[in-house]
């Protein structure tokens, strides 16, 4: 068994869990709360962990069922994306 392999796979399986968390605990916050938590981690994370929480974000907010709920996830989505293209200085695109 390829244990480095293994255990890169954990740690991201890790990190993806931390990030539904983190998206899901943004709907228990106010909206202006929720924007300055959102722009706080734009600011602070790297390539990778921007990446991560793209998707995250994306796919939660898309499989939202609670019609509330995903107005604002998609609201933080646009947020994000507008933060995310100011921090790079150019559109990166969607998760794929």
């Amino acid at each position: 068994m390829d244990w480095i392999r293994f255990l890169q796979g954990v740690g991201e399986v890790a990190q993806g869990t931390a990030s539904v968390m983190a998206v899901r605990r943004l709907l228990d916050l106010d909206d202006n709360t929720a924007f300055a938590r959102i722009a706080d981690f734009v600011e602070s994370s790297g390539t990778a962990e921007i990446d991560a929480f793209d998707g995250v974000l994306l796919s939660t907010a898309t499989g939202e069922i609670d019609l509330h709920a995903r107005a604002r996830l998609i609201k933080f989505y646009a947020f994000f994306k507008m933060l995310e293209y100011m921090k790079f200085n150019r559109f990166r695109g969607f998760p794929h």
